[in-house]
């Protein structure tokens, strides 16, 4: 096991959302690491909550009135690689995602990951 620099990638996503999101983010990118791909993770189902002020134009809810919505955090990493990410938020999520400015939040971290043995060249262990 060796630690290397990764971003941790990370959006909120109402639930009526969420499927399409999903796949825009898989449709642009597989998220492969290692021998798996499509590799998010999902938080529990939480609540988003929010007001439209004057002069907004929501895509859900009315301006002045608090709006809640059942989300979850959907969740993924990446090497950090800024046209990458870019594509992502842009081909992946922002056409699928209901509102105007997603909440995405990026975060470097140092993340655990196998490594592979270069005498093993990608063999399987015998059972």
């Amino acid at each position: 096991m060796a630690l290397q620099p990764m971003w941790r990638v990370q959006v909120s996503v109402p639930l009526a959302a969420l499927e399409a999101v999903r796949a825009g983010i898989l449709a642009v990118d597989r998220l492969a690491a290692g021998g798996y791909d499509s590799g998010l993770f999902e938080h529990a189902v939480g609540t988003e909550q929010f007001r439209p002020l004057p002069g907004s134009s929501p895509a859900l809810g009315v301006v002045g009135q608090c709006q809640r919505v059942a989300a979850v955090i959907v969740q993924f990493h990446l090497p950090p690689d800024q046209a990458r990410l870019q594509r992502i938020i842009e081909q992946g999520i922002a056409p699928h995602h209901p509102w105007h400015s997603p909440v995405i939040e990026v975060s470097p971290i140092w993340l655990c990951v196998d490594q592979p043995d270069p005498d093993r060249s990608g063999q399987s262990t015998p059972a």
